[in-house]
Parts: structure tokens; C-alpha cells; sequence
């Protein structure tokens, strides 16, 4: 399975050096950022199932419990079990969940999805977000998430869509090429770290050899306008920053430069903003199963 220093979201190696306060925060603002894609989601994208009145929502690779407590909210009769390979992870969802008060609803299971998954109640609706695009046979893994649903129950996975856009059209980074030269450079290093592109994952395919019937790739996206607001802000200054380190090799002296500039500015400009997308597979188990 691929170290967590990957790219910033939740799938784990077991190394004590890891920094999983760091990797919890910059968990935090990803969610931050893309948590109105959960509600567009809700809202269009499973018209098929009862949100107000399912028992039970299983939330794989849950990361530190943001898109948990939106499930909670969505769908208030339903248990959520967040499950992840991450102590440190699941300590952050326990702490939210007392917080606010759903430390009731909210349960915590470690497990790593490359193993026989724990033994749950029947499950209404998996969520899969950002995770199983990591799993070593992916076939293998939507079956087993398949038998944890119940009939007729939902898979809604959440993955890589196309690279964020955050620059005006007119910008002089995006009329030069720099702009699509640093998103081509980031999404190389990730495939090379990877081992794979997840962009172009037949996941339909994939999941008609499960056994899933109904199955919906769409996009849903998130923006964020300028003038962006101070998480926005401080997520695209991470962003950059972290695809500089990420792809400093791949890029050139100029465009370097031309990107450290762009960071240096993000707090002052004013014409910034955020357009997140995120690829959104829905399938279901069969009813008659």
C-alpha cells in the first residue's frame, strides 16, 4: 500500500516518524474545501436513497471525520461507522463526534481495506472518498464492500477529477503555460508515486466485475469565489506550495520562479479563487441478492 507522503489524504504507512498531527491538519482544510461536493452529492447525485430514514452509513478511509459529521447531519436516524487504517485519524473523528455532541452516532473502526473487512450490521450507503484508488486489487475490495451492503444498499465513491483551477482566465500564468505546466508536472509526480494515474481508472469497469448494478460516474464540483476567504486562501497557498516541492524537478527555472511569485501573492490578491472537482462513481448492490 502507498506511504501516506503521497499527496496529503488518507491512506497509511505505519512509520513512527510520520507526522500525523501535520497530516490530520492538512486533512482538515482538504475536507474544509471540498465538504460542499458531500452535500451536492446528497442532494443529486443518489436520488435513490432515503437519506432521512437509512440506519446505517459506512465511511471508509473517514481521514479525521469531517465528511462523517456532514453524513451524520444528512442523514439523522443513521449510525455512521467511520472506518480507517489511522489510530491518530480515528482519535481526531472521536474527539469532533464528542464535541459536537454525536459521539452516540458516530462509531470508530480501524481496518486497513487491503484486509477482510470487520464484521458490521448491514450497511445502507458506503462512502468511499479519495481511498480506494490506494487498495492493491481494487476488484477484490468493491466485493467485500459489496457483501457489507445491504440489498438494493449504495456505493458512492469520491476521486480524483480534473487538477483545480484558481487563476482568472486572463492570467498572465495561464496565458503563458506555466499554470498548465506546473498542473501537468504535479499530476506526473503523483502517477510516478502512485504507480498508477487516478484520473483514468475504469472504475464502471471495475465495479461491473463486483457484481454492482446501476452505476454512474459523473463530475461535482466545488467553488469557492474571489475574493477567497481564509481557509480557501490558506488551502491554495498549501497547494502551491506543496505541488512546488512535489514537482521542483519537472519544472523549469522560470516557471519556478514564476510559481514562487504566484505564492508569495496569494494573501494579497484579491481575483483568486477555488473550482474543485471530484470524480463521483455511484453503483448499487442488487436488490435481489
Amino acid at each position: 500500500m502507498t506511504s501516506p507522503h503521497t499527496h496529503g489524504h488518507h491512506h497509511h504507512a505505519h512509520d513512527d516518524e510520520f507526522d500525523w498531527e501535520a497530516m490530520a491538519d492538512s486533512l482538515e482544510l482538504d475536507s474544509a474545501i471540498t465538504l460542499p461536493i458531500v452535500h451536492e452529492i446528497v442532494r443529486t447525485c443518489t436520488p435513490h436513497v432515503e437519506w432521512a430514514t437509512i440506519g446505517h452509513v459506512l465511511d471508509i478511509g473517514c481521514g479525521p471525520g469531517a465528511v462523517a459529521v456532514a453524513l451524520s447531519r444528512h442523514a439523522p436516524r443513521a449510525r455512521i461507522t467511520a472506518l480507517d487504517s489511522s489510530a491518530p485519524l480515528l482519535g481526531r473523528v472521536r474527539h469532533r463526534a464528542a464535541q459536537l455532541g454525536l459521539d452516540d452516532r458516530i462509531w470508530t473502526i480501524a481496518a486497513d481495506l487491503d484486509g477482510t473487512l470487520p464484521t458490521l450490521p448491514p450497511v445502507d450507503v458506503v462512502w468511499a472518498s479519495m481511498v480506494l484508488h490506494h487498495v492493491s486489487h481494487a476488484v477484490v475490495t468493491l466485493g467485500r464492500l459489496k457483501d457489507a451492503l445491504a440489498p438494493g444498499g449504495t456505493l458512492v465513491m469520491v476521486e480524483f477529477g480534473n487538477a483545480p483551477t484558481v487563476l482568472p482566465v486572463t492570467d498572465p500564468m495561464r496565458e503563458s503555460g506555466v499554470w498548465g505546466r506546473f498542473q501537468s508536472a504535479t499530476a506526473a509526480t503523483l502517477n510516478e508515486r502512485l504507480g498508477l494515474d487516478p484520473v483514468g481508472i475504469d472504475w464502471p469497469a471495475l465495479l461491473d466485475a463486483a457484481g454492482y448494478v446501476d452505476i454512474v460516474d459523473q463530475r461535482v464540483a466545488a467553488h469557492h469565489p474571489s475574493p477567497l476567504d481564509d481557509t480557501a486562501r490558506t488551502w491554495l497557498t498549501k497547494h502551491v506550495g506543496r505541488g512546488l516541492e512535489m514537482a521542483a524537478e519537472r519544472l523549469t527555472a522560470d516557471d519556478g520562479e514564476a510559481l514562487g511569485t504566484l505564492l508569495h501573492d496569494i494573501p494579497q490578491r484579491d481575483d483568486l479563487f477555488v473550482h474543485a472537482e471530484r470524480r463521483v462513481v455511484v453503483a448499487r448492490r442488487g436488490a435481489a441478492e
